[in-house]
């Protein structure tokens, strides 16, 4: 891969990082889904297991990921809203990917991206 396009790929995730983070830490916690998974999480980083310690409806494995940026950031819940924005810009990077590995035309894969972004933002409008 060459500079200019490991540049090209720098920009276009450090741009989907401030659209997301933008609708992200403005969103307000209404969203209990998020305070379960950020609570599970707690729980994991200070020593309890899932499914004997506490009941856990979901699988762990995000919970965990989480329990240990809480243990290293601190337990806080606008570590979680971090996670969140670089998971949600992980994915819709990687669907460009997809799209550009798939010979798709770059602009349409940039449609695609966006109109993801906005189903996103969509969805926690309601």
């Amino acid at each position: 891969m060459n500079k200019k396009t490991f540049l090209k790929n720098v920009l276009l995730f450090l741009a989907l990082l401030i659209i997301v983070s933008g609708h992200v830490f403005i969103q307000k916690l209404s969203n209990y889904d998020e305070v379960w998974v950020y609570n599970f999480a707690r729980c994991i980083s200070i020593g309890l297991l899932p499914y004997k310690d506490f009941s856990m409806i979901i699988t762990p494995l995000f919970p965990m990921i989480c329990a240990v940026f809480l243990k290293i950031f601190g337990n806080e819940l606008i570590v979680m809203r971090v996670l969140e924005v670089i998971n949600t810009a992980v994915i819709l990077f990687m669907i460009y990917k997809i799209l550009e590995r798939l010979k798709v035309n770059k602009n349409i894969s940039i449609i695609v991206v966006l109109r993801n972004i906005l189903y996103i933002f969509w969805i926690f409008l309601f």
